[in-house]
């Protein structure tokens, strides 16, 4: 529901956050799915402030998982807007407590989350080859851990269309079949339908670059009837530039001028959206740091006139006294003239 109706999803959430108020870990649990639901309307500035209300009743609870799950939750708002010093910040917070606290059996895929943000973002700012380690020990802990938690199938499949990706930046064709066909498989099962559209988009690609362009246009199409009758908004935009250039050589130039448009759209969209959200944050951010400034400022000069009335009171107290001893010595001189 949150892919196709991310406001749906936020309505509900609101509702059940009220009906949990006071239990924190539910509280954090729908507050993290209602930031999430901002992410894919590419409301970042809203999902990163849910990201930081999760934060501030976390440290309010004395739960390590707890935290290790919010610290990752904020890390990927940060990764989601490419400020990736904050997102890697966060990511090795939550790795740092998860060394310091291992985590018990039923919760260890947290770690797994924790390593495959650590991999988006290595691939983001590095590339594939760094990121492949990571990759590789998410997927791990994921497979390990989803005899436990069937849920895991989405995390699965969703890093097997990742891995799958690195293989076609480095043309290794085979491998990238077999990793989205892995993908396919694991997904079979649940309602994952964008990571169904583009893990089908992906052997759209394969078949592209191995110029069979009649193979690629069917599986293109399999993906955007998905896309298309799932209302999904949000899927990754090269979904869009694969289907244009396939169309290209197939020599349809109105089918590739519309999806080419789409492409550029989608990604425009998701530019104007960061940037809006990054600049929201940076002007937050200024206008408290200029209130601390101006409380700052208030605390000084309240206590530069505090320090000036005691100076005041004390010379006042001083003078009183000096009056009186002075009243006292001429006092003192009349009785001895006289």
């Amino acid at each position: 529901m949150m892919n196709s109706n991310p406001d749906k999803v936020i309505k509900l959430g609101t509702e059940l956050y009220k009906k949990y108020k006071g239990n924190p870990k539910m509280e954090i649990s729908i507050l993290t799915i209602i930031g999430s639901s901002y992410s894919i309307k590419k409301e970042y500035e809203k999902a990163i402030e849910y990201a930081f209300k999760t934060r501030e009743i976390s440290q309010k609870i004395n739960d390590y998982p707890t935290q290790i799950q919010v610290a990752g939750f904020i890390g990927e708002k940060y990764h989601n807007l490419n400020i990736y010093s904050k997102a890697k910040y966060y990511a090795d917070e939550a790795y740092e407590l998860i060394e310091k606290h291992p985590l018990p059996d039923d919760l260890k895929f947290y770690k797994g989350n924790i390593l495959y943000l650590k991999a988006l973002i290595y691939r983001d700012e590095l590339g594939c080859d760094f990121a492949e380690t990571y990759y590789n020990q998410a997927l791990e802990v994921y497979i390990s851990a989803l005899k436990n938690r069937e849920m895991l199938r989405f995390s699965i499949a969703d890093l097997y269309n990742e891995i799958a990706s690195c293989f076609l930046e480095e043309n290794k064709l085979a491998a990238a079949k077999e990793s989205y066909d892995k993908s396919l498989y694991y997904a079979v099962n649940g309602d994952y339908d964008l990571l169904n559209a583009e893990s089908i988009a992906g052997l759209g690609r394969i078949y592209y670059l191995q110029k069979n362009h009649g193979a690629a246009k069917r599986e293109f199409d399999k993906a955007i009837s998905i896309l298309n009758s799932k209302k999904i908004e949000n899927a990754n935009p090269e979904v869009y530039k694969y289907i244009s250039e396939n169309y290209y050589a197939l020599g349809d130039i109105e089918n590739y001028t519309s999806y080419l448009n789409l492409y550029k759209q989608k990604t425009n969209t998701d530019i104007s959206a960061k940037k809006k959200s990054v600049n929201g944050i940076i002007v937050k951010k200024t206008a408290e740091e200029n209130s601390d400034d101006d409380n700052s400022s208030k605390y000084w000069i309240i206590s530069i006139l505090a320090i000036l009335i005691v100076l005041i009171i004390y010379q006042i107290v001083q003078t009183k006294v000096k009056i009186a001893k002075l009243k006292k010595q001429i006092s003192k001189d009349d009785n001895t003239f006289s």
